[in-house]
C-alpha cells in the first residue's frame, strides 16, 4: 500500500492538475452565477462575482448593473469598486470610473493597486478634459447662445515673436503666471489652463485656418467665460521683451481693456506683476491687502528654472508626460524651492504611469491576495473564494491519506475474497505504518473525492 508521503504527492499533483485544466469558460461562469443570483438576489458577494464574470465576458451593461447592486449592498468592498471602475471605463463613463476608483483607494486592501489607481485617476482627468472639449465643440451652437459670467475669466496662451526660439515656451509659462495671479482675487473665477488648452486644440482640429483671436473667443464661449485675456510676447533685441495683453468681452468680441509691460528678460516676473495689477484695474477688481501681498510673491527667482518649467507646460499640453516630468525636474534641480514645478512633476509622472494601467496590470498586482481570490472564484462561477488555496489541498490530502491507511485493529481495510464480502476477510496493514505506529486507529473509513471536469468541446 502507498505510504503517506507518496500518496500526498500524488493527490497534490492530481488536485493541482484539476485546478489547471478544470477552469470554466466565461459563459459557464456567468450561467452558474446567474443561477446563484436568482436564488440570492440580495447577496453582495454573488452580485459582485456576477459583475466580475460579466466584465470578463465583455458584457459591460450587465456588469455595471450587478456591480452597482453589490456596491449598494456593501459600499465598502474594494473589489466591487475596482471592477465597477473598469466597467465604467469600458463604457466610456469617465466620471463614474473616477468615482469608483476613488472608492477603491479608500476601501481597497492592496496597496500596490491603490497606487496604480491613483496614477490612473491622473490620466483619466486629462482624458476627461479632452472628452469634455469634444462635447463642448459638438454642442457649440447651444453653448454659444448662453452668456458667460463676466467674473469668469480665461487666460489664453500668449503668442511669442522673436529670433530666440528657446523663449517660445514662455507663451504658456507667462499665461500660467497670469492665471495664478488673477486667481488670487476672490472676485474672479479663473478657468483651468488645461481645460482651455484642450478646447483650443479641439477647435483647431475641427476648423483649421481660424484666426487665433476668433478661436480664443469661441473657446471662451464654450467654457461660459465672460471675458478672455489674450496677448503677445515680443522679443526686442537680444535680451529685452515687450508683453501686451488685452481683455476681450466674449459676448461682443470687443476689446474692453489692455495692459503693457517692457523690460529685460531677467525682469520677466516684474513685468508679469505689473501686467496682472493693470488687468485687475481693467477688470474692475479692487484687491485686498492680503491679495496684493500674495500677488507680489515670485514662484522662483531663477529665469532658467522658469524656462524649464515653461517647457514642461508645453510638453504636457502635447501629451508628452515623460518629457514634461523631465523638464519639471530640471526646474526643481535648478531651484529646489520651486513648489509649482515639484507639483507639476508629480502630476506629469502620475499621468504617464496611469496611462498604462489597465485590467491586466491591476490583476497581476492582485495575484496572491484575498481580493485576487475573489476574482479567481468569480471566474470559476463561485461567489466564495477557496480558503487557503494549496495549503488546504495539502491538508486535505494528508487527512485522506491517514484515512486510507488501515488501522491496527484490521477493520478499516479488507481485501475482498472470492465471494466479494469484504467483511469476511481479515484486514491488511501497511507494514511501515504498523511498525512505526503512525497509523490512525480512530479512522475506520477513508474517502477520496476526485473531481474531473467535463472536457471542453472545441
Amino acid at each position: 500500500m502507498r505510504t503517506i508521503p507518496s500518496l500526498v504527492s500524488t493527490l497534490l499533483v492530481v488536485g493541482l492538475a484539476a485546478c489547471a485544466t478544470g477552469g470554466m469558460t466565461a459563459g459557464e461562469s456567468v450561467t452558474r452565477l446567474e443561477q446563484q443570483q436568482k436564488a440570492s438576489p440580495s447577496s453582495a458577494a454573488v452580485n459582485r462575482s456576477l459583475g466580475i464574470a460579466y466584465y470578463k465576458a465583455s458584457r459591460y451593461r450587465g456588469a455595471r448593473t450587478a456591480l452597482e447592486t453589490a456596491a449598494r449592498l456593501d459600499p465598502r468592498d474594494g473589489t466591487t469598486s475596482l471592477y465597477l471602475g473598469l466597467t465604467d471605463e469600458a463604457l466610456d463613463d469617465l466620471p463614474g470610473a473616477k468615482a469608483a476608483y476613488s472608492s477603491y483607494i479608500q476601501f481597497g486592501r492592496t496597496s500596490r493597486v491603490r497606487s496604480q489607481l491613483e496614477a490612473r485617476l491622473a490620466a483619466l482627468t486629462r482624458k476627461e478634459i479632452a472628452a469634455d472639449a469634444k462635447v463642448a465643440v459638438r454642442h457649440e451652437a447651444t453653448l454659444s447662445t448662453q452668456p458667460g459670467n463676466p467674473r469668469t475669466v480665461a487666460v489664453m496662451p500668449l503668442r511669442f515673436s522673436g529670433a530666440d526660439t528657446s523663449l517660445k515656451p514662455l507663451e504658456r509659462g507667462f499665461a500660467d503666471l497670469l492665471t495664478t495671479d488673477l486667481a488670487r482675487s476672490s472676485q474672479l473665477t479663473l478657468v483651468e489652463r488645461s481645460r482651455m488648452q484642450a478646447l483650443l486644440d479641439e477647435i483647431k482640429l475641427q476648423q483649421s485656418g481660424a484666426t487665433e483671436a476668433a478661436s480664443n473667443v469661441r473657446a471662451g464661449k464654450l467654457v461660459r467665460a465672460g471675458r478672455v485675456v489674450q496677448g503677445a510676447i515680443l522679443q526686442v533685441g537680444a535680451s529685452n521683451l515687450r508683453v501686451d495683453a488685452a481683455i476681450v468681452d466674449v459676448p461682443t468680441s470687443q476689446v474692453q481693456g489692455s495692459a503693457q509691460a517692457a523690460d529685460q528678460l531677467e525682469q520677466l516676473f516684474n513685468m508679469e506683476k505689473k501686467l496682472a495689477l493693470d488687468l485687475f484695474t481693467q477688470l474692475g477688481v479692487t484687491l485686498t491687502v492680503a491679495e496684493r501681498q500674495q500677488i507680489e510673491q515670485r514662484p522662483t527667482r531663477s529665469m532658467q528654472a522658469f524656462l524649464a518649467y515653461s517647457r514642461g507646460l508645453t510638453a504636457e499640453d502635447e501629451g508628452r508626460y515623460d518629457d514634461a516630468s523631465r523638464f519639471y525636474n530640471e526646474a526643481v534641480r535648478i531651484d529646489p524651492g520651486f513648489g509649482a514645478a515639484q507639483t507639476k512633476s508629480q502630476e506629469a509622472r502620475a499621468a504617464s504611469v496611469g496611462a498604462s494601467v489597465n485590467a491586466a496590470s491591476v490583476e497581476v498586482s492582485l495575484k496572491g491576495t484575498s481580493e485576487g481570490a475573489v476574482i479567481a472564484a468569480a471566474q470559476q462561477g463561485s461567489s466564495t473564494p477557496a480558503a487557503g488555496g494549496t495549503t488546504v489541498l495539502i491538508n486535505t490530502a494528508k487527512t485522506t491519506a491517514g484515512d486510507v491507511n488501515p488501522s491496527t485493529t484490521g477493520v478499516a481495510t479488507a481485501a475482498a475474497g472470492a465471494s466479494g464480502d469484504a467483511k469476511s476477510q481479515p484486514g491488511s496493514k501497511n507494514p511501515v505504518s504498523a511498525g512505526t505506529g503512525s497509523d490512525k486507529p480512530a479512522s475506520a473509513v477513508g474517502t477520496v473525492n476526485i473531481l474531473i471536469s467535463k472536457p471542453r468541446t472545441p
